[in-house]
């Protein structure tokens, strides 16, 4: 922007990444939340490329700390197609992000459901049907770079109030179902329950687990650090959790 340049946003990724060089608590570096509205992708114009910045902020970070991995969300629109916030990586087909070391990258989408705007892929006669429509969705969107192997892919936030047989809850349970099926990591939005539209895996008295939506996640888990069941002892975390 006119009031903070890309010298000073890449600067200061060169920084928090010496900064924290060494420290095995921070993985890497999700390099802007949501790119949208004028966020291009592979078009070469130094204002709105967000293919471009992508690549020089990740080497930027790569040659201070070369352990992180380097998240790179989606824009919004690619060649009129209009996605979520974050969620479009179809340029990424064509115009692939290229790092100074190519095993850091890692492909990052954002994705909701009806609860937050009822998007015309989300128009389905019957809630049901959405179940037989969306992979194809996901599949354009983000999930081929799995799929092709052409690295991994996380979807960086998805959620809602709704795990039930309405639109919301078919669209939630679909996805997980089609993360599982492809092998894509997720990180859930969110914990806290004052997230937004979403709610979150804990109600609003901060303590009490909302067990509808943890079923839901248990299909999809990995193992607490010394459990070798899945989700099994995930109310542990909210039992050991205090509101600040």
């Amino acid at each position: 922007t006119d009031h903070v340049p890309q010298s000073r946003w890449l600067d200061d990724w060169r920084m928090l990444a010496a900064h924290y060089k060494g420290n095995s608590t921070i993985i890497g570096a999700d390099l802007a939340n949501e790119p949208h509205g004028p966020a291009t992708w592979g078009d070469g114009n130094p204002s709105t490329d967000w293919h471009m910045a992508a690549q020089q902020a990740g080497n930027a970070i790569l040659s201070n700390n070369p352990d992180w991995l380097i998240f790179v969300e989606g824009i919004e629109q690619y060649q009129g197609d209009a996605y979520w916030w974050g969620g479009n990586l179809e340029g990424a087909a064509h115009d692939p992000i290229v790092l100074s070391q190519s095993n850091k990258l890692v492909y990052s989408a954002h994705d909701y459901g009806p609860e937050i705007y009822v998007q015309n892929w989300l128009q389905a006669a019957a809630p049901s049907d959405l179940a037989k429509t969306l992979p194809a969705v996901w599949d354009k969107h983000w999930g081929y770079l799995a799929e092709q192997g052409t690295a991994p892919v996380l979807v960086g936030e998805f959620g809602g109030n709704s795990v039930g047989t309405d639109a919301e809850g078919v669209w939630q349970r679909t996805l997980l179902s089609y993360l599982k099926t492809n092998n894509i990591g997720y990180t859930y939005w969110s914990w806290n329950p004052d997230s937004g539209d979403t709610g979150g895996i804990l109600k609003y008295d901060w303590k009490t687990v909302n067990t509808d939506k943890l079923k839901v996640l248990n299909a999809y888990q990995w193992p607490l650090p010394g459990q070798t069941v899945a989700g099994a002892n995930a109310s542990n975390v909210s039992n050991a959790y205090q509101k600040p």
